[in-house]
């Protein structure tokens, strides 16, 4: 890791209200690329909110939003989102054969056809940059166009995860570690 674990004491009084915050929240503690965030006190307020918002309070089913989140993790080989959205998946009820598909880089066998179509989406959006006209109209049938924004917003979230997690090295501890090819 390029940076230091968070010290609760060392932090300034705009830190330390955010830092409260996520410890007495769903979270429990600081891990992951909040070590980085609380750098920089703005930054992570809106990222902690959003990531919340996402997490914890929005619409998705838990299986489609961990499912969107582990393919944007294993996409930019982010080994700590990895490390702590496959298990969170699997809770969900995203299947051990998916996500162990997911994590080999080949593609997933569904027997949810919603499952199906958020990886298709997603993959789309990683892979061109935008979806085209027939992966938009299918998922505006499944999720409607609230749901399109929801999903768009966790791949955009959890690019910037992944993004903070590799520039700063924070990796799972060791023997922990995926093993992405």
């Amino acid at each position: 890791m390029r940076i230091p674990e968070t010290d609760p004491d060392a932090l300034n009084p705009e830190q330390r209200e955010i830092y409260d915050r996520i410890t007495a929240g769903p979270r429990g503690q600081v891990r992951g690329p909040y070590h980085a965030y609380l750098l920089h006190p703005g930054v992570c307020e809106g990222i902690e909110r959003m990531g919340h918002f996402l997490r914890f309070a929005a619409t998705l089913p838990g299986n489609l939003r961990e499912l969107a989140i582990l393919t944007v993790g294993r996409h930019w080989k982010a080994e700590f989102e990895w490390f702590a959205h496959a298990p969170i998946a699997m809770r969900e009820g995203l299947s051990e054969d998916i996500v162990e598909a997911i994590r080999a880089g080949t593609p997933p066998t569904f027997a949810d056809n919603d499952e199906a179509a958020v990886y298709g989406f997603v993959r789309a959006l990683l892979e061109a940059g935008h979806v085209d006209d027939d992966v938009y109209a299918d998922m505006k049938a499944r999720l409607g166009e609230d749901g399109i924004v929801e999903l768009t917003g966790i791949v955009g979230h959890y690019t910037g995860v992944a993004m903070t997690l590799n520039t700063f090295e924070i990796t799972p501890p060791e023997g922990e570690r995926p093993d992405f090819p």
